[in-house]
């Protein structure tokens, strides 16, 4: 095991927990996805002990088999939890990547465990705390190597672009008019660089305050946290504003510790995506003489070559954004009858709501083709979850005779988690301002609205125990049973009329 204090966090920057992580730590690595770059709404792929032989499942399972289990505050949690949490609220991370993970967590530390523990409040004069730091993204297209516009074209004519596939005087005279008129068009000085398009300078900023105080058997502690994140793609942002209260009650040999967290996260993509812009090729011109934007780059209908502009498609009033509402709150009784004897109950419930909303205007490109019944299109999707966790552990610690050194661990634990899924897609938009599904003309071809919902609840009984004698022999002892019961239930509803 590996455990990381805040400050050496913090050492290795705080942009964010997971990243920091991966610097401090060569056994856990961070994989870097080509495809979706530095999108800030994409979560990472991570592993510590390796990738399992289950490659490329994550869109199909409700999480990548090779990710690693988190624990925060003694709780299971989720990628996204940890991936939003405030580096300003760590206290320590632990990193258990051996047998022992699985002794306490079980199969489900199969992939190694993260363990989080935040900071409490500590006891003195009311004491206030402020973070805060600026960052910015740049674009870095130095690895990329294209061809300039003149480049581009001489090769489509070496290539054999030009030339007709069946030959015909018809046919080989409207080539070459294709290629003199793109010929014409570099000569007048074209060479767009169209990677550059879609970029932008991020400002990303991070704001964190804590007050604590208290004295004597009572301490609190209340926490405020903002991370704004911009990226490089226009339209891709991430917003997260997040609230926490502390409190920690002492009284004789009891403890009783209660953790409230909330996250609001918004988040927005942009709806054209980076390789449309690459995939255009440096001869076609951005904006017209006077200043617009045609919709068609290239669209000749007897040649079969039809090429949406990028710009024209990101100019419209089509939008791709969501938010997830979290509400998290951990209880903790801990008691101490005796030095050698420890008994700790903990209860937490985890509640979280996503919306996602994805507009397409009736302009876009891609309903060309479409009767007018069908233009432009929206989805709406909801997820909700409410999970429970508890679990009850007694240790036993204690040294006879000077020689007999015998350690034991009880523990039970149970959970329960419950989701919903609902969503409907909807099509038929007119132009304008119309982007709400009420001005939809009915659902989508061949479409109904869907739902489901599921059920999961786990328990598990362990125990650990070790002897030592004389610190010369030694005997441990590991027991570990879990029982995870499955219920799952999935449902659509038919589709009952237009909306």
């Amino acid at each position: 095991a590996s455990t990381y204090s805040a400050a050496e966090l913090k050492t290795m920057g705080t942009q964010n927990v997971l990243q920091s992580l991966k610097t401090l730590d060569p056994a856990f690595a961070i994989i870097e996805d080509n495809q979706f770059g530095s999108d800030p709404n994409r979560l990472p792929n991570m592993e510590i002990r390796g990738k399992s032989s289950m490659l490329g499942l994550r869109d199909e399972l409700d999480a990548d088999p090779n990710q690693p289990l988190f624990i925060l505050d003694g709780f299971e949690s989720t990628l996204a939890a940890i991936n939003d949490l405030d580096i300003n609220r760590v206290a320590s991370i632990t990193i258990l990547k051996d047998a022992a993970s699985t002794a306490i967590y079980g199969s489900k530390a199969a992939n190694g465990v993260i363990v989080v523990e935040t900071v409490k409040p500590e006891a003195g004069k009311l004491q206030v705390s402020y973070n805060g730091n600026m960052n910015i993204s740049i674009p870095d297209l130095s690895s990329y190597n294209l061809m300039n516009s003149r480049e581009k074209l001489e090769f489509e004519l070496l290539a054999g672009r030009y030339d007709p596939a069946s030959w015909s005087t018809a046919s080989e005279v409207k080539l070459n008019e294709l290629y003199n008129k793109k010929l014409k068009v570099i000569e007048s000085g074209v060479n767009t660089y169209w990677l550059a398009e879609p970029l932008r300078v991020g400002v990303n900023q991070k704001h964190s305050l804590y007050v604590q105080g208290g004295e004597g058997n009572f301490l609190f502690g209340l926490g405020a946290g903002y991370n704004g994140i911009s990226g490089v793609m226009e339209k891709s942002d991430r917003s997260v504003l997040s609230g926490n209260i502390d409190l920690i009650y002492r009284m004789s040999k009891f403890q009783f510790s209660n953790k409230f967290s909330l996250t609001s996260t918004d988040y927005k993509n942009p709806i054209v995506v980076f390789h449309e812009y690459a995939a255009a090729n440096p001869y076609y011109k951005k904006y017209n003489d006077d200043g617009t934007v045609d919709k068609w780059l290239e669209n000749n209908e007897e040649l079969g070559v039809s090429v949406p502009n990028p710009l024209w498609n990101a100019s419209l009033n089509s939008y791709d954004k969501g938010n997830t509402i979290s509400i998290r709150d951990n209880f903790q009784m801990e008691y101490r009858p005796w030095n050698f004897l420890y008994v700790r109950a903990r209860f937490g419930i985890t509640k979280s709501t996503t919306d996602d909303e994805t507009f397409r205007s009736p302009e876009d490109t891609k309903f060309d083709d479409s009767v007018e019944s069908l233009k432009g299109s929206y989805t709406d999707m909801r997820r909700e979850s409410l999970s429970y966790e508890g679990d009850f552990t007694i240790t036993y610690g204690q040294l006879l005779a000077d020689v007999h050194q015998i350690n034991a661990v009880f523990g039970a634990s149970c959970s329960e988690s419950n989701s919903d899924y609902k969503s409907f897609s909807a099509a038929g938009f007119p132009e304008g301002n119309f982007t709400k599904p009420s001005f939809a003309s009915g659902y989508a071809a061949n479409g109904k609205p869907s739902y489901s919902d599921s059920k999961k609840r786990t328990a598990n009984f362990y125990f650990n125990g070790g002897y030592s004698y004389d610190n010369r022999y030694l005997l441990d002892v590991n027991f570990r049973a879990d029982v995870r019961p499955c219920l799952v239930l999935t449902s659509n509803s038919r589709r009952l009329g237009p909306l």
